[in-house]
C-alpha cells in the first residue's frame, strides 16, 4: 500500500484533525509498526459514538498494520467520580468494554489502566515529572466543562486526570494518540510537554463526536470550541439524547423517530450526522427504502449526494429516520455476542 493510500485511510471520516499531517506521513513512511492508543473512561453503558465511531477508526489503523491499543481507564473513571467512584462497579464493567472492543475491532489490544500502573514506579515518577511542568491554570483548561463558572466545583482528583492521561501515552510508548475532538487540549498539552522533556513525539488524531439527538441548545458566543462540542455531544445523562449500545431494535427505531431532524436543513442535523459519521463509514453505502410514489428505494454512496438531496427536499425526514434506524440495527449485529448478557450488565450499573 502506497503512502498516499495510507494517508487517505488515516484522514477518512470520522477524523477531524491530525496534529500534524506531515508528521503522520513521515511516521508511516519510516515505521512499519507504529503504536496507537485511545483511552476510555468506564462511565456507564457506552453509546454508539463510543464504539462505532472510535471503533471504525481503530479498524482503519488495524488495516494499516498499526498496533492498536484501547486503554480502559479505570483509575481515571474513579478520579472523575464516574459510577459514583465505586471501584467494584468499575472493575466489573471493564470486562464488558473489553468484550465490546474485541468483537467490533478484531486484533485490538485492550489494556486495563490498573494493570499498567501496578508495581510501576516509573509511571508514577512520570506523573510527578509532568505535573511539575503544568500549572493549575493550564490543567484547568484541559478539563471539559460546560460553563466557566463550574471550575470551582472541580475536585483535586480531576486535576490529576489530565496528567495521568499524558503519562499513559508515554508509558505505552505511543506514536499515534487517538481521541475525540473534546480531548484536544490534553493531547496538545502532552505533545508540548513531551517535547520539553525530550520524550517521544506523539501525533494526535481527533475524531468527530456524535451530537445529541435533541435539538441543539442555544450556546454562549464566547464559548471555546471544545466547550461547544461538549455541550452538543450525545450524552447518556440526557434523556432522548443518545442511543445506547444495549438498546433493542425497537428502542433504536423509537430514538430515531423522536430525533430532531428539521426538513431541508442539513446543518446541525443529528440524524444526518449519524449517517455521515457512523453509518456510511461502517457500511460504505446508505440504503433507503421508500414508497415508489416518494421516489422509490435509493442507495447513496456519498454523503454529499444525500446532503444535497435532503437540502433540496428530495428526502423526507421520516424516510431518513427509518433508513438510519435500519442501518444502525445492521451495524449493531457486529457486537451481538458482547451484548447478549444485557441483564447482567444493567445489573452492574444499578447495584447500590
Amino acid at each position: 500500500m502506497d503512502i498516499e493510500t495510507k494517508m487517505q485511510i488515516v484522514k477518512s471520516e470520522p477524523v477531524e484533525e491530525i496534529i500534524t499531517e506531515e508528521e503522520m506521513k513521515n511516521l508511516l513512511e519510516i515505521n512499519n509498526k507504529p503504536i496507537h492508543y485511545i483511552g476510555l473512561e468506564l462511565s456507564g453503558i457506552p453509546h454508539i459514538g463510543h464504539i462505532f465511531t472510535a471503533g471504525k477508526k481503530i479498524n482503519d489503523f488495524i488495516k494499516l498494520g498499526i498496533k492498536t491499543n484501547v486503554l480502559l481507564a479505570d483509575w481515571h473513571t474513579m478520579a472523575n467520580n464516574k459510577l459514583g467512584g465505586d471501584w467494584e462497579k468499575i472493575k466489573k464493567l471493564s470486562k464488558f468494554y473489553e468484550n465490546l472492543f474485541k468483537e467490533f475491532c478484531p486484533g485490538v489490544n485492550v489494556v486495563l489502566g490498573s494493570d499498567l500502573y501496578h508495581n510501576n514506579d516509573e509511571y508514577w515518577k512520570l506523573v510527578l515529572r509532568i505535573s511539575m511542568r503544568v500549572t493549575v491554570a493550564r490543567a484547568t483548561r484541559t478539563l471539559i466543562i460546560e460553563g466557566r463558572n463550574e471550575k470551582d466545583n472541580l475536585h483535586t482528583s480531576q486535576y490529576i486526570y489530565p496528567i495521568m492521561q499524558a503519562a499513559d501515552i508515554s508509558a505505552l510508548n505511543v506514536d499515534i494518540v487517538h481521541a475525540g475532538i473534546d480531548q484536544r487540549k490534553v493531547n496538545v498539552l502532552a505533545k508540548e510537554k513531551f517535547k520539553e522533556m525530550n520524550l517521544k513525539n506523539i501525533i494526535p488524531v481527533h475524531h468527530h463526536l456524535i451530537p445529541s439527538l435533541l435539538e441543539p441548545p442555544k450556546l454562549d458566543t464566547d464559548m471555546e470550541k471544545e466547550e461547544i462540542v461538549a455541550a452538543m455531544k450525545m450524552s447518556k445523562s440526557k434523556p432522548g439524547s443518545a442511543i445506547s449500545i444495549l438498546d433493542t431494535e425497537e428502542e433504536i427505531r423509537k430514538s430515531l423517530r423522536n430525533a430532531w431532524c428539521p426538513e431541508r436543513k442539513s446543518d446541525e442535523n443529528p440524524v444526518l450526522e449519524l449517517v455521515r459519521y457512523v453509518i456510511m463509514p461502517n457500511l460504505n453505502t446508505f440504503h433507503m427504502e421508500r414508497n415508489i410514489k416518494y421516489g422509490g428505494d435509493k442507495d447513496y454512496e456519498s454523503y454529499a449526494q444525500l446532503k444535497n438531496d435532503y437540502d433540496n427536499g428530495l428526502v423526507h425526514p421520516l424516510d431518513l429516520k427509518n433508513a438510519s434506524a435500519e442501518a444502525l440495527i445492521k451495524i449493531f449485529s457486529k457486537i451481538k455476542n458482547a451484548v447478549k448478557d444485557k441483564e447482567r450488565i444493567l445489573d452492574i450499573i444499578s447495584q447500590k
